[in-house]
């Protein structure tokens, strides 16, 4: 049952109106998952104060797609992964607009998969970059 919630969570809005899995589909499930690796949340999930006041459930989507055009994403970013520096601040950017096209509502709008593949490359391409001349090299490979 838990595997079916997942799926239903990550499910298209297009898809439930229209019935017929697509490409854009499958980029709508991704941008649900970039979302919830930028923010480590679910895709709903019970947000609120602490102590139990005033909790609700959100939408990831609505949530982080609210957030990040207000000029928050350092704000919802999972807090277990630590503040990113300037150059991993940029590479979480260009995932997280990556992530707010892949749930662009016009189908049209939607990056492919191969557009995807590219802005992800690039945003790795700036950590590496970055960790170069940080002394760290990260060895993604394996």
């Amino acid at each position: 049952m838990r595997n079916r919630q997942r799926i239903i969570e990550n499910t298209d809005p297009k898809y439930v109106i229209r019935g017929a899995l697509s490409a854009e589909s499958d980029v709508h499930g991704l941008g649900v998952v970039l979302f919830e690796l930028l923010t480590g949340k679910r895709p709903t999930f019970v947000y609120g104060e602490d102590g139990g006041t005033l909790l609700s459930r959100k939408h990831l989507v609505d949530f982080a797609v609210t957030a990040i055009s207000n000029g928050f994403l350092e704000k919802i970013l999972d807090q277990r992964a630590g503040q990113p520096d300037v150059n991993e601040a940029e590479a979480v950017k260009l995932v997280a607009d990556t992530a707010i096209r892949c749930v662009n509502l016009k189908l049209k709008d939607r990056p492919t998969m191969a557009d995807i593949v590219v802005r992800l490359e690039r945003a790795l391409a700036i950590c590496e970059y970055d960790s170069i001349f940080r002394g760290t090299i990260y060895d993604v490979s394996e």
